[in-house]
């Protein structure tokens, strides 16, 4: 967003002095998920060459996280297009990227960091007062643009029973609704019981905090298989999801993937013609996701598998999406080591498939090209895009499914878990799992019903579940005011014809350039939301969108705002700033 201010600035404006104020609570740039301090263990799930976060038009030097860390201001390793950098890398990367934005700033354009928290929000006479919780006055501005990503979100009943059940017993721990590297994971006692909850991204980076983190360290035995040599200071890990299948690897590539978007069948010419036809039938160009789109997803992965099978010689059969991310739909096993046994068994499998890596394997070309064809579904999805139920169905039942698939970490994280698994650290109970509490014992339980003899119990239990941003839950100061005073409303989508609706907890904004719309329904000119804090009424709102070398909907929206801003900002009155 500043990029993009300042670029326009640059081009579009040269009027009286301009200040920016950025306003982050953690750490300019890298941000609370990307700041640079947390532990190395903790990597992305995309590839170097995958991720900048500069505009195409960019006229700033270093070009994406690889060139930059190969052009000598980054003093570690460099990270090659295939790497799955660390986290904190990526951190290091886009707080460069802020610092030279603010020394390479049009004439009479001023970018002032402010670290703290914005806590409220009001209007004044020309524009809008700003309280930071760390400075002694507050900030006035003419424009705000929301770009407050995840926020914390107050705790589901559910939670807040566990909560109490941790409170009222001194031996239990319930760490919730957070990202690992703010987890206090380190003050879980060695050997101790530990249930975690999910098995996708969050849950990967708890088992490494608490076992590499912990000293731990992973070898290959003669047979090449990787094995876990424990440092005696781990804590037994148990952990279980819906489906009991932890997030599956992601390919590995010979070369920087190809992040261009190439539909086949799911083009926007076909999505276009379903629109209307919709409208002709329905009075609404909504669509139903699960039996229009979904096929079309389906049968582009399909195609993809097909060709890579043909290239390999290999026969071609039906590839279910819903199959291979819940595997143990409707089965029940005899004992947790008949379950744990046919997991390994899929796990390593499926690291076997994503080294062969979308050329020579057929399943993870088809889950691959379900990934490339992600920044396509913003334009079926946002804004009511969906029909109301399918709206709520795609969130959660199809937005999962497809982080299952292929949303995963790299190979090697999947290759140390079944190690854990083999050496006794880590337990996945089973599909279906259950937790609850225990007040005979004063712990937490954990078992999954499709696994006899799976229960179990635990002196912590750990959300491995980071909350998706619901403004309606949100604890955040500055958008419970906000909300409260009308400034910000939530997006309800409402079928024109039957009615029909479905709260989705998401803030109510207008398409690009992205203004908010207030309870009274009306569109506020000066404020603006862009990225997750926009999730639920979009989708997939990240900045991680964004390739190198290509524009992307993230970097639209970005330029919408700041055109519009500057654009305001030349036409107003005497050119106030």
């Amino acid at each position: 967003m500043v990029e993009r201010l300042l670029i326009r600035l640059r081009s579009g404006y040269e009027r009286r002095a301009v200040t920016i104020w950025a306003v982050d609570t953690v750490e300019h740039g890298s941000g609370r998920v990307w700041r640079t301090g947390q532990p190395e263990w903790l990597a992305m799930n995309a590839t170097g060459g995958e991720v900048t976060v500069r505009s195409p038009d960019s006229h700033l030097p270093g070009g994406g996280l690889v060139e930059w860390t190969a052009s000598g201001t980054w003093c570690g390793e460099p990270v090659g297009p295939t790497d799955y950098p660390p986290r904190r890398v990526y951190g290091a990367y886009l707080k460069d990227a802020f610092q030279r934005l603010c020394a390479d700033v049009p004439p009479s354009v001023t970018v002032r960091p402010v670290l703290g928290e914005v806590t409220s929000l009001s209007r004044s006479a020309k524009g809008y007062v700003l309280t930071v919780d760390t400075a002694a006055a507050p900030i006035f501005a003419h424009k705000v643009v929301l770009a407050t990503g995840h926020t914390p979100q107050e705790l589901s009943d559910e939670q807040q029973r566990f909560a109490e059940h941790a409170g009222q017993n001194a031996e239990c721990r319930y760490l919730a609704g957070n990202i690992a590297a703010d987890l206090p994971l380190e003050d879980i006692p060695s050997r101790t019981t530990v249930a975690v909850r999910g098995l996708g991204l969050s849950f990967y980076d708890i088992v490494r905090s608490l076992t590499i983190g912990r000293g731990g360290r992973f070898t290959h035995a003669r047979s090449g298989r990787v094995e876990y040599r424990p440092s005696g200071r781990e804590p037994v890990i148990l952990a279980g999801s819906r489906t009991g299948l932890p997030f599956l690897a992601r390919a590995r590539f010979s070369h920087a993937p190809d992040t261009s978007v190439r539909p086949k069948i799911l083009t926007e010419q076909r999505l276009a013609q379903m629109r209307a036809a919709a409208f002709a039938r329905r009075g609404t160009a909504q669509l139903d996701f699960a039996r229009q789109v979904e096929p079309l997803l389906a049968a582009e992965a399909q195609a993809a598998y097909d060709t890579c099978a043909a290239r390999q010689g290999l026969p071609s059969r039906l590839f279910r999406l819903d199959t291979i991310g819940n595997p143990f739909r409707g089965q029940r096993f005899s004992s947790p080591a008949a379950f744990s046994g046919r997991l390994v068994n899929l796990l390593r499998a499926d690291v076997a498939q994503a080294r062969q890596g979308i050329q020579a394997s057929p399943v993870k070309a088809g889950l691959e090209t379900l990934r490339s064809l992600r920044p396509l579904l913003p334009s079926v999805v946002d804004f009511g895009g969906l029909l109301p139920d399918s709206h709520r169905d795609f969130l959660s039942r199809f937005a999962p499914l497809s982080f299952i698939l292929s949303a995963g970490p790299p190979d090697a994280h999947v290759a140390h878990l079944v190690a854990l698994i083999r050496a006794g650290v880590v337990t996945v109970t089973g599909p279906g799992t259950r937790f609850g509490t225990d007040y005979r014992t004063g712990r937490f339980t954990i078992g999954s019903p499709q696994v006899a003899g799976s229960r179990r119990t635990a002196e912590t239990l750990v959300e491995a579940r980071v909350p998706g941003n619901d403004i309606r839950r949100t604890t955040m100061p500055l958008l419970r005011r906000m909300l409260a005073d009308g400034l910000i409303t939530e997006f309800v989508n409402t079928s024109p014809v039957s009615g029909e609706a479905f709260a989705t907890g998401g803030m109510a904004i207008t398409p690009a350039p992205c203004r908010v719309i207030g309870a009274d329904g009306q569109v506020n000119p000066d404020i603006y939301a862009i990225g997750v804090a926009t999730e639920k009424t979009r989708w997939f709102t990240q900045v991680g969108t964004g390739r190198p070398g290509q524009d992307s909907p993230f970097c639209r929206e970005a330029d919408a705002i700041a055109q519009d801003i500057v654009r305001s900002m030349a036409t107003s009155a005497g050119g106030r700033r």
